[in-house]
């Protein structure tokens, strides 16, 4: 029956077996495990947590895709906004966590490290890696696609579904790119910037959510109309969403904030250690100079 709560026969026999998709994940993980494997074969070994973390961000980006997640997102509006965290706040810090990029230099030859110089620095990686465009990018495509119209149509039209997690999923990784700084950058942050970069955005999320959780009206009426009987009231439903969103949302920017903070703290540490080092052999370089003076000096004629 439509009040009826789906069991779990029901939620597993939707996940979508979409082939673009499913090609997509099986050809990035192909890619990066070959790579891994001629990194170490090559003597530059890539660390085995991040090919962990870099699957991981496959299979949150599945799950955000292609599982139930996705189908009764385009029913329910605090499932779909579940499934915009698990692929913006989720699946796209762990894909760069991998370091594909990294990884990609050192399987790579003398030629394919050229192409992939060229390639990071042109000017349309160069403009979509800058942390102001990455940041504003995130913040406008990711209000759009949640809070107008296009999210009624991309509940409804399959391409238009896919064309928004595609771009949500795009606009995340630029995003995160420059917080987390796993890879080669044109544009590189110190630890407190990144730090601020991070916290902006939180700050402006956690404002945007403030504004719409106090609404009193469904900011999408059409979807709010087409929810089935067993969905929480429209009001509900929207509160719900926002609050996953914030809450969530907030716990992995804190997440992140402490570890850049933590970086940075070991960053100071071990430049600190450099620089007690050189002072200390400068030191002991002018003593030996010194005492070489004073062998000279205190010699008989």
């Amino acid at each position: 029956m439509e009040g009826d709560t789906p069991g779990f026969t029901e939620v597993v026999g939707h996940f979508a077996w979409d082939l673009p998709w499913l090609a997509v994940f099986a050809l990035a993980s192909l890619l990066y495990v070959r790579g891994y494997v001629a990194a170490r074969r090559a003597g530059t070994p890539h660390p085995r947590w991040k090919l962990i973390a870099f699957h991981g961000g496959l299979v949150a980006t599945f799950v955000a895709v292609l599982s139930p997640l996705e189908h009764y997102g385009n029913q329910v509006l605090w499932v779909n906004f579940a499934g915009f965290l698990v692929l913006t706040m989720i699946a796209a810090p762990l894909l760069l966590a991998g370091s594909p990029l990294t990884l990609a230099f050192r399987a790579s030859g003398p030629r394919g490290r050229r192409w992939l110089r060229a390639s990071y620095r042109s000017w349309p990686l160069r403009w979509l890696t800058f942390p102001v465009a990455s940041g504003l990018g995130f913040a406008v495509v990711t209000y759009v696609w949640q809070f107008t119209s296009l999210m009624d149509l991309a509940s409804r039209n399959v391409f238009v579904r896919d064309v928004q997690l595609a771009t949500l999923l795009l606009v995340s990784l630029c995003f995160w790119l420059p917080a987390l700084a796993m890879d080669p950058l044109r544009w590189r942050m110190p630890y407190p910037l990144r730090a601020l970069y991070v916290l902006v955005e939180m700050v402006h999320k956690g404002l945007f959510g403030g504004m719409f959780l106090s609404m009193s009206t469904p900011f999408h009426p059409d979807f709010a109309a087409r929810a089935p009987g067993w969905a929480p009231g429209p009001m509900m439903d929207q509160r719900m969403g926002i609050l996953v969103l914030w809450i969530g949302g907030n716990l992995i920017f804190l997440a992140v904030l402490i570890g850049l903070v933590s970086g940075w703290m070991a960053y100071e540490r071990r430049n600190q250690t450099r620089v007690d080092r050189r002072l200390r052999l400068a030191r002991e370089a002018e003593q030996r100079r010194r005492a070489a003076l004073e062998q000279v000096f205190q010699k008989t004629v």
